[in-house]
């Protein structure tokens, strides 16, 4: 299993929920910080086991969610 971690605190909009199928490299998530978007991106082809957080405020290195 693999932990994703949000990189730098902002405002966060997932873009996958539990069960979904991803792809590496693939945006599973998005962060707003001064007016810019930067997307998450999954460090590898997995299954989302578990989401960690919601969307809204969140601070940098908080776990995003769980592949396996």
């Amino acid at each position: 299993m693999t932990d994703v971690e949000v990189p730098f605190a902002g405002y966060l909009r997932l873009l996958v929920e539990v069960g979904d199928v991803v792809t590496s490299g693939q945006a599973i998530a998005v962060v707003e910080a001064m007016k810019m978007e930067a997307a998450v991106s999954a460090p590898r082809a997995g299954t989302v086991q578990s989401v960690s957080v919601v969307d809204g405020p969140v601070s940098g290195g908080d776990v995003l969610l769980t592949l396996a």
